[in-house]
């Protein structure tokens, strides 16, 4: 043995012989690229076959990972050979399964397909079968979807995304199409994170611009990005981030849907609703709800006559007896039903389409539903706020002293005071507070409040506005002709409102407030709290084929009420949008408007 090793040593130190270097390691090779497959499955919401595209990792087949997902949808663009590169590479870079699919329609039952196919792919590939790690974005008309499908299922998406998408269209099923734009969904996306990249050079970048003013506030975690090189991968980070921090499902939810009959968070909604509009539930959870059915968000006009009923996901004892509060805010009407769960553990409620605060909670419930603003016909941005809160106890027992906490997720929302107290209530009865809102930013758009009493925390929303200009000179249409600006540019002569014509807005009779636009008039929406005014029909005027971009100027035709006396002044406040190619322009004025005499009942001469 001994020999042996000196034979060893020996040759291992020969003359001539050197010693290999040692180098840094081999670099890793490549990732094998994705895997690209065109695949057809049969879609009973479609009612046909419809093809879809699913980009694998390339390392798919030799393992058993299981991969989150990210549907790109996409409407009628051109193909983009370098944006399918590009999402091709990404996916060869990381973990994720990317699936297209399309041509998305806006209206139909396409909506109705998303739950089908994320069935089928479920079932057909190894992915990580749950919300937190299902993602939705698109380009265009498909990003708009992406966004507006999302808040139709929160809970079965955890991200949204967009880029360079139109934020309105008429969505909705067939007959039922209604106006719907995303800068109104901001609450259906509990549990759901959002981005958009924003695209500058077209007038997308000021509806953009708007929306983002309202999302940053009162969507819970929303981002925005400028279109730029990159923007696509940037965009499916976005989601690997979203996936790996996902947003927990809320405590309590709220959703506005265009469809009569649906299904969220595991409760269902059927309704008789044959006309266009929302059904809208707020501060959902085991305690209770609110709900209206409403012709437009987030101001339309209750719809009574439509039968609603609820049905709660599985949440209490099944065979369970409960004591369930009905409150129509209207009028402040309170009627009792006692209900019992089903073998599911499901509680069902039978309501119209008026707005109600349902209780279901055997101890005392204290709740916020609603408020109006004092010593303000509106709120302007940067001023001082004061709200009267309305709070009703919906529980079955009689309350104690509630302690409200006034908060807000933005930091420059400033109360007075802090706390308010609202004393003993019993079952069914309201009380008011008052409390003071201050947010000096005189660009916010919304006022995200939050009333906390203990875990409960009862969210809405104030909107603000802009200074206005004083104004004397406009007009009242009251079923008169007027020379006026649709579509953006185009003059036209039309007939608005319903009157006597006269250019005076008396009791019973509907107008539109025209503003000056150089030698022709422009439709104005207009803002008030005075009780005179039912200020709940909007009508819309498309300007897709000016901007191309998708979107309408919303106009009002106000009606003053019968019992409101002549000589009344309104002070309201008007929005005018002026076209500026991709710069458009909000412009606000302040209007006192005097209510005139019935027809007939004019004052002598």
């Amino acid at each position: 043995m001994l020999q042996l090793i000196w034979v060893l040593l020996g040759l291992a130190f020969q003359p001539g012989r050197t010693a290999r270097p040692v180098g840094p390691p081999a670099p890793p090779p490549p990732p094998a690229p994705a895997v690209i497959r065109d695949l057809t499955h049969n879609s009973q919401a479609l009612g046909g076959p419809r093809v879809y595209q699913a980009i694998l990792p390339g390392a798919y087949v030799a393992s058993q990972k299981r991969y989150p997902v990210i549907y790109w949808l996409h409407g009628y663009e051109q193909p983009d050979a370098a944006r399918d590169a590009e999402v091709a590479a990404y996916v060869t870079a990381h973990d994720v399964i990317v699936i297209k699919a399309g041509p998305v329609e806006t209206t139909g039952t396409f909506a109705m397909y998303l739950p089908e196919l994320t069935d089928h792919i479920d079932r057909t590939f190894r992915t990580i079968a749950d919300r937190e790690h299902r993602g939705l974005t698109g380009y265009a008309m498909g990003g708009f979807m992406a966004l507006w499908i999302a808040a139709k299922y929160p809970d079965q998406v955890g991200s949204a995304s967009a880029i360079g998408n139109p934020t309105e269209a008429e969505v909705g099923p067939d007959n039922l199409e209604v106006e719907s734009r995303l800068d109104d969904l901001y609450a259906n996306y509990g549990g759901v994170r959002t981005h958009i990249v924003t695209m500058g050079g077209t007038a997308l970048q000021f509806y953009h611009a708007r929306l983002n003013r309202i999302w940053s506030i009162a969507a819970p975690a929303h981002e925005i990005e400028a279109y730029g090189a990159g923007a696509i991968t940037r965009t499916l980070d976005f989601h690997l981030r979203a996936f790996a921090k996902p947003l927990p499902k809320p405590a309590s939810f709220r959703h506005a849907d265009v469809f009569p009959n649906f299904s969220v968070w595991k409760w269902d909604v059927l309704s008789s609703r044959k006309q266009p509009g929302y059904t809208v539930l707020d501060h959902v959870s085991a305690r209770g709800f609110r709900s209206s059915v409403r012709e437009w968000i987030p101001g339309g006009a209750t719809i009574p006559s439509v039968r609603l009923s609820v049905i709660s996901a599985p949440l209490y004892q099944p065979g369970s007896a409960h004591s369930v509060m009905y409150v129509r805010l209207r009028d402040g009407n309170v009627r009792r039903a006692p209900q019992k769960a089903d073998a599911q553990g499901r509680l069902a409620f039978d309501l119209d389409g008026d707005d109600y605060e349902v209780g279901i909670s055997a101890e005392p419930d204290v709740v916020a539903s609603g408020y109006e603003f004092v010593d303000a016909a509106w709120a302007t941005a940067g001023a001082p706020l004061k709200l009267r809160v309305k709070f009703w106890n919906v529980g079955a027992v009689k309350s104690g002293t509630t302690v409200v906490q006034w908060e807000s997720p933005s930091a420059d929302v400033k109360f007075e005071p802090t706390t308010s107290r609202v004393l003993s209530l019993g079952s069914g009865e309201s009380a008011t507070v008052l409390v003071s809102v201050n947010c000096p930013d005189k660009m916010r758009r919304i006022l995200s409040i939050v009333a906390a009493e203990g875990a409960n925390r009862m969210e809405f929303e104030a909107p603000v506005f802009p200074a206005g200009d004083p104004l004397k000179d406009f007009q009242v249409v009251d079923g008169r002709s007027g020379e006026v600006y649709l579509h953006g540019v185009v003059g036209t002569q039309t007939v608005l409102g319903d009157g006597n014509g006269d250019g005076h807005a008396a009791p019973g009779e509907r107008f539109a407030l025209l503003l000056p636009d150089g030698d022709k008039w422009r439709l104005g929406e207009i803002f008030t709290n005075d009780s005179c005014v039912d200020n709940t029909m909007r009508l819309s005027d498309s300007w897709e084929q000016y901007d191309h971009a998708g979107a309408s100027d919303h106009y009002s035709l106000a009606l003053i009420r019968k019992d409101c006396q002549p000589g009344h002044v309104i002070h309201m406040l008007a929005r005018m949008l002026l076209p500026g190619g991709i710069n458009h322009e909000e412009r606000y004025f302040t209007v006192d408007l005097p209510v005139w005499w019935r027809p007939g009942e004019e004052p002598r001469k």
